[in-house]
This record gives C-alpha cells, structure tokens and sequence, in this order.
C-alpha cells in the first residue's frame, strides 16, 4: 500500500489509477486528477 500524497488516501500499488517519477521516487495516486495536481507542483507534496 502507499499513500497517494495528495489526498492522503491509501493506494494498492498495483491498482494505482496513475503513477509519477520525481526524484528517484514513485509516487502512486487514487485518480489522474491528483497525479495531475502532484505533477503541477511536486514541491508541495514531498
């Protein structure tokens, strides 16, 4: 499980609706709306 660092929400990896690479880290999301917000401005979530 990881914790989509948008909306706090836990994520099964394997069913993560999207994904992003920053900084050598994966990030797992509930919805492109928050992988989209997340890429926006990743500062704000790591």
């Amino acid at each position: 499980m990881a914790k989509d660092p948008v909306c706090n929400m836990m994520v099964e990896e394997g069913d993560a609706v999207a994904t992003v690479d920053h900084d050598g880290s994966t990030y797992y999301f509930c919805s492109k709306d928050c992988a989209e917000e997340f890429e926006e401005n990743p500062e704000d979530y790591t």
